[in-house]
């Protein structure tokens, strides 16, 4: 597997930001921040209602807008006019971040769940055909990563996943994905995995299998020291954490 780990152990979740003091998540400004200190960047990307991929990780755009809308349902241009906690910064498409970034650091890219996946992902490796930089992507989705699989293969793919992961609706499915039971399909590189449910025995497994295993998302130097010792990846918020 063509990975140079010390270059994502500690990634940066969103970027390095900070959506109380002016530094809104996913935004070109926590990149920046982000790629100032060295760390690898986990982005979210997802699709708008005209097919451009913009950086954004819920499909409401409620908590980080006010607005009562799905970003999916909206057009880029549209989109480019709403502003960010408080903020003038805008919702970032994926060509401004990797114009933004250049290179300068790796990027986990998360693929958003989204009906219109395939399309999203032709345009996805279609942008980072181009892209002179390291990178490596994951999703919930396991259709995202059976894509990915069948389509490119060279890229590393990861499965996100954990237990009772809110961002995954239905039981049933919450309990497959937890299990990770559709990585016999699937057959990703790396798990992404939330901190809370890993442990010696679940990295060991993981290393059994010849994967490699990130933590999502550590917030503490508590739930840091938990993981430290049984994780290949930590994708961290708030640099003290891991300091």
């Amino acid at each position: 597997m063509d990975i140079d780990l010390e270059k994502y152990k500690f990634t940066a979740h969103r970027g390095l930001y900070d959506n109380r003091n002016g530094i809104p998540e996913n935004t070109i400004p926590a990149f920046e921040k982000a790629v100032e200190k060295g760390y690898a960047i986990e982005l979210d990307v997802n699709m708008s209602n005209d097919g451009f991929l913009v950086i954004f990780h819920d499909n409401s755009l409620k908590r980080m807008t006010g607005v009562k809308e799905d970003i999916t349902t909206l057009d880029l241009h549209e989109i480019r006019r709403l502003k960010l906690v408080g903020t003038d910064i805008k919702i970032p498409t994926l060509q401004d971040v990797l114009l933004c970034i250049a290179g300068k650091v790796p990027l986990i890219i998360e693929v958003k769940q989204n009906e219109r996946y395939k399309e999203l992902m032709e345009k996805l490796i279609k942008e980072l055909s181009v892209y002179n930089g390291e990178y490596i992507i994951e999703s919930f989705d396991p259709r995202v990563v059976y894509w990915l699989k069948e389509n490119k293969p060279e890229i590393i793919r990861g499965q996100l996943a954990g237990r009772n992961v809110k961002e995954i609706k239905g039981r049933i499915l919450k309990t497959l994905l937890g299990n990770m039971v559709f990585n016999v399909l699937t057959k990703p590189n790396f798990i992404s995995y939330h901190y809370y449910s890993v442990d010696k025995k679940f990295y060991n497994k993981q290393k059994k299998k010849k994967r490699l295993l990130a933590v999502w998302t550590v917030k503490s130097k508590e739930e840091y020291e938990k993981i430290r010792n049984c994780s290949d990846i930590v994708i961290f918020e708030n640099e003290e954490t891991i300091l």
